[in-house]
């Protein structure tokens, strides 16, 4: 059986894994594709799968320590982050091509939308980066048993 210390890893591991395979393997395998839009759907839509058990996680009451449960909350609470990145990288396209919209010469308009998908991909690149930071030092100080309030990063 495992310790609490690992149960506690185990949350941070799920949200290493949905960054790794949904935001760097999967886009890498579909760029092959000739439907764009599959480049951003599907990682997103798996990303929300884990988000969404990771959520589920959080919420029990059963887990076997306090610790772990801390572990599973302060991971949901990060995937909050992760959702918010999804919402405003949406929005800057979205507004983006609204504008770009507006462009009458085509060609123009083509180059702006790529320049625009560029932006709105920004702040959840960001925020991808930053998350893998945090959730690597979070595995480390769970595998010690150290609680969320107490951590440095």
């Amino acid at each position: 059986m495992a310790s609490d210390n690992e149960k506690a890893v185990r949350p941070h591991e799920v949200l290493m894994f949905n960054l790794a395979v949904c935001h760097f393997l999967l886009p890498a395998i579909l760029f092959g594709t000739k439907q764009l839009w599959l480049i951003f759907t599907i990682p997103v839509l798996c990303s929300l799968v884990f988000i969404g058990w990771i959520a589920r996680q959080a919420g029990r009451t059963d887990h076997s320590s306090h610790l772990v449960k801390a572990h599973w909350q302060l991971t949901w609470t990060r995937s909050q982050f992760l959702i918010l990145a999804y919402f405003v990288a949406v929005v800057i396209f979205l507004l983006g091509s609204f504008l770009i919209d507006r462009q009458p010469d085509e060609a123009m308009q083509f180059i702006q939308r790529s320049i625009l998908g560029w932006f709105a991909l920004l702040p959840l690149s960001v925020t991808i980066i930053v998350l893998l930071i945090f959730e690597a030092s979070a595995m480390s100080q769970a595998r010690k048993g150290i609680m969320p309030a107490d951590m440095k990063l």
